[in-house]
């Protein structure tokens, strides 16, 4: 099987759905009870270094895992991935101090990001042009699906067993999606890069071949994960704010996330028949408001409003980001690429927090959610006034990368 010759998204669907959700049925485990288990260790630092280990370990992955996949191949790099997590996992689960379990979260975040960086490559390699959208953004659904029932499952099995226990199972998930991978899923072929290149070479290779795309679609997909991730801190921070307990603002969350989850099938069909733009734009717009609103919020309903808001905005764009990379990327080097553009876009998660809460120090949790709302109106404009449309009909060249 090569490049040239795509398979059916049907063929594809099991082995990548599957093991996207297990593998997110994991991660928002990790994202409730990580955090606590920081917390009892290491004080409030702990609290947030722990999680955010996750992130930076995704965002260093991108160069050498865009490398590997290009030197060995998709599926090796996605199951060395998910073998990481599962181990990186069970570290965290019994490890005895504050430094091993915030290494174990570092190398599980690395897991994470080589497995995601390979599955974006795989579905733009193998995946037809006119099908990409709605495999993808199925893809991120089924993530979502697994962030949306993660929390619930690990903390119920927190509570009735122990915490240990429940971090453990995340290592059983990835378990069985390495072997749902492995069993299941057609190996891909990469077309190899004609360079060989060190990291920061390639980086500047990419970035200089690719400049208006980097400059336009690339800008605004920074500014889409700068953006959803303030969503996710502003919720549980402005409710606590608010006086709410654990209880009401997880109902929020799991509101917000449960809108967001039920879109992204349509957001998929949108994307295959009316464009990209359709629901970049529309998703940044609405996102924005909605991360707003919840920085705004003055009560319980207000809150949820906003949650609610910002969900629906988040599911019009579900799989937005990975479909652009596949769009863009070249036949050539197309791992590269990727690589470069799971750099870029992933920095804004990263620099998330940071931002947020710097400007919610300064000033106010309305000052910061009305900074992020900004970016994102701002990534809006960029894709409705300088983005390149990917969307090309069947019986038409691509034209892209070439």
């Amino acid at each position: 099987m090569t490049v040239d010759s795509p398979v059916s998204a049907r063929a594809l669907a099991p082995p990548i759905y599957a093991g996207s959700l297990l593998a997110a049925l994991g991660k928002g485990t990790m994202l409730l009870l990580i955090p606590i288990q920081g917390l009892e260790l290491g004080g409030l630092m702990g609290g947030f270094s722990l999680p955010g280990m996750f992130a930076v370990g995704a965002v260093l992955t991108n160069l050498p895992g865009a490398m590997a996949v290009t030197r060995f191949g998709h599926k090796p790099v996605m199951l060395f991935g998910m073998a990481l997590m599962a181990v990186s996992a069970l570290v965290v689960a019994y490890a005895g101090s504050l430094w091993l379990m915030t290494a174990a979260a570092f190398t599980y975040g690395l897991g994470q990001g080589a497995n995601g960086l390979a599955r974006v490559a795989y579905l733009a390699d193998m995946v037809q042009p006119e099908q990409r959208g709605r495999v993808v953004s199925a893809v991120g659904g089924s993530h979502r699906i697994g962030l949306f029932a993660g929390p619930a499952a690990g903390g119920a099995l927190a509570a009735l067993v122990d915490r240990p226990t429940a971090i453990a199972a995340v290592a059983l998930c990835c378990g069985l999606a390495f072997l749902v991978l492995a069993l299941r899923l057609p190996p891909g072929t990469t077309v190899p890069s004609p360079v060989q290149s060190t990291p920061l070479s390639m980086v500047g290779r990419v970035l200089s071949r690719h400049r208006h795309t980097f400059a336009t679609a690339g800008i605004a997909m920074l500014a889409l994960s700068l953006v959803r991730h303030a969503r996710m801190l502003l919720i549980p921070i402005c409710g606590t704010m608010l006086g709410l307990g654990e209880a009401e603002v997880g109902v929020v969350k799991s509101l917000s996330m449960g809108v967001d989850m039920v879109l992204f099938y349509p957001a998929g069909i949108a994307m295959d028949r009316l464009g990209r733009k359709w629901t970049a734009a529309p998703c940044l717009v609405v996102l924005s408001i909605g991360v707003v609103l919840v920085g705004m919020a003055d009560s319980y309903g207000a809150l949820l409003v906003g949650g609610l808001v910002a969900g629906l905005g988040n599911g019009i764009g579900s799989g937005i980001n990975m479909t652009l990379a596949g769009d863009y990327s070249p036949r050539e080097g197309r791992a590269e690429f990727i690589g470069v553009w799971g750099l870029t876009s992933d920095l804004g998660s990263a620099v998330s927090p940071f931002v947020m809460g710097s400007v919610a120090s300064a000033m106010t949790l309305a000052g910061a959610a009305s900074v992020a709302t900004g970016i994102g109106l701002a990534g809006a404009a960029l894709v409705v006034v300088a983005m390149r449309e990917t969307l090309v009909k069947p019986e038409k060249s691509l034209g892209y990368g070439e």
